[in-house]
């Protein structure tokens, strides 16, 4: 009995891991400080930058000093049309 409860547990344990892996292993991709750059030389006064679902997130400081947030397409960084 205690035999199967640790196989199930075990097995379980793994399932759950290897889900996982795929997904983690999919965010190591994004380069923030490299997308914060190519925005800048765009002329893009962008101070940070994040994945967000299918978009880049970027923190843009406007003419008046605000801070807004901005969706770009993550492969040509162009604004995103949502």
């Amino acid at each position: 009995m205690i035999k199967n409860s640790v196989i199930a547990l075990v097995t379980a344990t793994t399932l759950i891991a290897g889900a996982t892996m795929p997904a983690m292993a999919a965010t190591t991709d994004f380069d923030s400080d490299y997308v914060l750059a190519q925005l800048q030389q765009q002329g893009v006064p962008a101070t940070a930058v994040e994945e967000w679902g299918d978009y880049v997130r970027a923190f843009v400081v406007g003419a008046d000093g605000t801070e807004t947030m901005q969706l770009f397409t993550p492969v040509t960084l162009t604004p995103a049309n949502i």
